[in-house]
């Protein structure tokens, strides 16, 4: 991450990120993934990532919370954009312990955040299918079935379900960080070019 910015700076940041990732969710930027295709590629995911690279991860929380705020605000079902909150959250709290482990190498951060976010995504989705709403799975038996991958009673679909949407978080994971990285990376790039030429003035 770059140096820490003034705290008026990283609010400004924050606002600008968190209204950045409600466009996009207007725009409904969205990839399926296949066979669960109510699971989508979420590009509005990148903006908290920014905001963790960039400014830290107190104010990535910030970002992922005025984000969940703002879908809600617009009415709905709230379970669509609290499972969205609780995976990007579970995200930026494994990165974040992963900071604190004082690695030189972004691996181990990348991973934490990744099996943070599929742990608490697996756990979520269970009590949802399992318990909330047990009539859902019925629909992923349904697509598995259109899928040509054919399961049989309700443990078999609840297992499925629950590997299919492991690999989808950890996918996701990669699917928001890479981009995000590549972004920062071009930002810091800019910054200490700035930064050289204000020195050889």
């Amino acid at each position: 991450m770059v140096a820490q910015p003034r705290k008026s700076q990283a609010i400004a940041f924050t606002a600008i990120m968190s209204a950045s990732a409600l466009i996009i969710s207007s725009l409904r930027v969205e990839l399926p993934f296949y066979p669960l295709t109510f699971l989508k590629f979420d590009f509005a995911e990148i903006p908290s990532l920014i905001t963790f690279m960039l400014v830290g991860p107190k104010w990535s929380y910030f970002c992922a919370l005025l984000h969940y705020f703002g879908l809600l605000s617009r009415g709905g079902d709230p379970l669509g954009p609290t499972m969205k909150f609780t995976a990007v959250l579970s995200m930026l709290l494994g990165m974040h312990y992963g900071l604190r482990l004082k690695s030189t190498k972004l691996w181990p951060t990348l991973l934490l955040g990744m099996s943070s976010r599929s742990l608490a995504m697996a756990l979520a989705n269970y009590v949802v299918l399992g318990f909330l709403f047990p009539s859902w799975l019925d629909y992923s038996k349904f697509l598995l079935n259109a899928a040509g991958i054919r399961v049989g009673g309700w443990a078999d679909v609840m297992a499925l379900t629950l590997v299919l949407v492991t690999a989808y978080n950890c996918t996701h994971t990669l699917f928001s960080f890479i981009p995000a990285k590549l972004i920062v990376s071009q930002v810091e790039g800019r910054l200490q070019a700035a930064k050289c030429a204000g020195r050889s003035i």
